[in-house]
């Protein structure tokens, strides 16, 4: 399993600043893929379904609680604020990096709803949750 710290980072590094919602719906899409062909867990995060959304155990402390992750306050009305992870890229395995960029890929030809969707509505996302 990569560590939940490691994956948000190179998220974050790859796609520049992005609204927590988003960074959610591409750890999620990596882990569905990675369960469906592997057959295991990516993570160990814990996933909360409340209707037909869902957020990530622990997500927000871990962003509030090390230095490496900004918060970007938005302009109201015209953006909503975002994550930006500011120190070097973490480095994770070969095999892991293929699901996330594949994952990131696929969330940005995506809106917000379609995104949260394309998650939620998949069937081995239930195996996600705690």
């Amino acid at each position: 399993m990569i560590s939940a710290r490691d994956l948000l980072g190179f998220i974050l590094s790859r796609t520049g600043c992005i609204h927590p919602f988003r960074v959610s719906r591409i750890i999620a899409l990596a882990e569905i893929r990675w369960l469906n062909d592997r057959g295991s867990r990516l993570t160990s995060l814990v996933y909360r379904r409340e209707s037909e959304v869902f957020y990530i155990e622990g997500f927000k402390e871990m962003l509030e609680g090390d230095p490496c992750f900004v918060r970007r306050e938005g302009v109201p009305g015209v953006r909503t604020g975002c994550v930006e992870y500011v120190c070097g890229e973490p480095s994770i395995p070969e095999d892991v990096r293929q699901y996330i960029e594949g994952a990131i890929k696929e969330a940005m030809e995506l809106g917000d709803t379609e995104l949260n969707d394309r998650v939620v509505k998949n069937p081995l996302f239930a195996r996600l949750l705690s």
